[in-house]
């Protein structure tokens, strides 16, 4: 089967600079046992390039230029199944530009339901010529259906996969070490988790917190002011900005307990998957697709805010058999439950779906 992949504007399918949804892009591509043909279109200037075949499309020429490029090279490789990854709008001008071939959106994040009649005629004619609609947990899929139940049929979960041969760490020999691995930004917690940090830090003195920020400059004033509240904690707090991913690995595989705080709706962050595989005890906020990660294994907040969090770091900190049990338990979980094997299957069992469902009709 061919299957192209298509990714919205800006979106560059890097291999040294890779976002996060091009990232699982790859972890599904590398388990590929029924020998299908991948390809990828995507936005042209990436430093460098994987051993996926890719198709560069025009940037500079606006958006109906690089729609016209990808329909032509669509219809050149000549697709069994097309997936357009985050942006429906994308995915239903392909879908009616190649009506014959099943086209599918995979949404990494929330959909926005309709706010009036007007939109909600407009996103249902929209999702109509799509075959399959694919989301990252089970949040992100019943948030979508609440709006557009009539899409059930056609609606699916697949969780992202974790290679977990990247992520090493012993659960039974863990430094006294936290660690806070995330955008620094307000959705990601960045707040309760400084706040928690400068209220428990100072009660265990042997421990020490890690936290390694991206999107974190002198030009971030909001994120500034979060870190200053760990002054006087120098002794304990190390921070590391815009770190290569190895460094994170590094840590966590070290790090005793891991804390995702999210404080919006987290689609499905792989930060909670990395840690959990990584054999760290994770604190969560459970927000979004975060209980799809770490099921019964980990410590949830009642309030994500500042008290809760050193409340919760304050329990791990005096149950060496709590943290241990949630780090081996969590790490169990990800390597059965979050594998690409598994993922992969499941997502092939939608593709190859949904070209049978057509080939039927």
């Amino acid at each position: 089967m061919k299957i192209a992949i298509v990714l919205p504007p800006e979106f560059k399918f890097c291999a040294r600079r890779p976002h996060s949804i091009e990232t699982v892009i790859r972890t599904f591509a590398a388990y590929n046992p029924w020998g299908h043909e991948l390809r990828i279109f995507c936005d042209c200037g990436a430093e460098a390039r994987c051993d996926i075949p890719v198709v560069e499309l025009p940037v500079g020429a606006g958006r109906s230029a690089r729609l016209k490029a990808a329909v032509a090279a669509l219809k050149d490789f000549e697709p069994d199944y097309i997936e357009v990854h985050h942006e429906a709008r994308l995915a239903n001008q392909i879908a009616r530009a190649l009506p014959a071939v099943p086209t599918t959106i995979y949404r990494h994040n929330y959909i926005k339901p309709p706010k009036n009649i007007f939109q909600r005629l407009d996103q249902n004619w929209r999702y109509g010529a799509l075959d399959r609609f694919l989301f990252v947990s089970n949040d992100t899929r019943a948030h979508f259906l609440e709006a557009f139940p009539k899409f059930a049929p056609r609606a699916f979960s697949i969780f992202n996969p974790i290679d977990a041969a990247k992520w090493t760490g012993d659960p039974e020999a863990k430094d006294k070490t936290i660690v806070f691995a995330a955008r620094a930004i307000v959705e990601k917690g960045l707040e309760p988790l400084c706040d928690g940090l400068a209220e428990a830090l100072p009660r265990h003195p042997d421990w020490k917190a890690m936290l390694i920020l991206s999107a974190f400059d002198d030009a971030n004033t909001w994120a500034q002011a979060q870190v200053a509240k760990l002054r006087g904690l120098e002794d304990q707090v190390s921070i590391l900005t815009n770190q290569p991913l190895a460094v994170v690995q590094a840590n966590l595989a070290r790090a005793a307990i891991s804390v995702i705080p999210s404080v919006w709706k987290d689609p499905f962050p792989l930060s909670a998957l990395e840690a959990h595989a990584a054999g760290t005890a994770v604190i969560s906020s459970g927000t979004g697709g975060l209980r799809d990660i770490s099921g019964d294994q980990a410590v949830y907040l009642d309030k994500v805010e500042g008290p809760d969090v050193a409340a919760a770091i304050d329990r791990l900190i005096g149950d060496l058999g709590l943290r241990r049990q949630l780090a081996a338990f969590g790490q169990a979980r990800a390597r059965v439950e979050h594998t690409i094997p598994r993922r992969a299957e499941e997502l092939n069992s939608i593709r190859e779906g949904a070209v049978a469902a057509r080939k039927a009709s």
